[in-house]
């Protein structure tokens, strides 16, 4: 295109481009780190290139900061075709329900094995993806967890999840992404 100002004024112009990226954005580590991982129910590692239609998977998700800086953070981790969440995990979930006066210790939790599960500001399991908003203290690990049914057979993009820091969008991680297949079932 070619413009000309026929004008006394400046001539503004704004140019919006959209498109996709020919390959999926690796992962990357930018001021903090983030990881995931799965597990089945029983606490073993799971692969999502092997999965089968109704099992359930946990999916663990755990970022840090690299310096002593506190930050509000959000990690958003889009779900690949195949997967549904149906339920998100609280510190309960895993530690077990909170001691009484009694002085008894509560017993662990059913997902014990995920550890110390973090409680966020806000945690929301959407069609497309999981969300969730907290504060970040430091260098302190912050462990979020929730439970995915493979519903659909097929062979799937399965997309990173990626962590920032909510107002310092140059403070981010990224997990890279994979494949997700899921098996008819029995």
């Amino acid at each position: 295109a070619r413009l000309v100002n026929a004008g006394t004024g400046a001539v503004w112009r704004t140019v919006t481009i959209a498109g996709t990226p020919l390959a999926a954005p690796p992962a990357a580590s930018a001021g903090m780190r983030l990881e995931k991982r799965f597990f089945n129910l029983d606490g073993t590692a799971a692969d999502p290139a092997a999965l089968k239609q109704g099992q359930q998977v946990i999916v663990r998700l755990r970022s840090r900061a690299d310096d002593q800086r506190s930050m509000l953070a959000v990690i958003d981790d889009p779900l690949p075709a195949g997967l549904e969440i149906e339920a998100v995990l609280n510190p309960v979930d895993a530690q077990g329900a909170p001691s009484d006066d009694s002085g008894q210790k509560a017993a662990p939790g059913r997902f014990a094995f995920l550890g110390a599960l973090d409680d966020p500001s806000l945690q929301e399991k959407r069609d497309d993806r999981y969300v969730a908003a907290f504060k970040l203290d430091g260098t302190k690990t912050f462990t979020l967890a929730y439970v995915a049914r493979a519903v659909t057979p097929g062979d799937f993009f399965l997309p990173g999840a990626s962590a920032r820091n909510m107002y310092r969008p140059g403070v981010n991680a990224q997990t890279a992404p994979g494949r997700l297949k899921v098996a008819t079932g029995p």
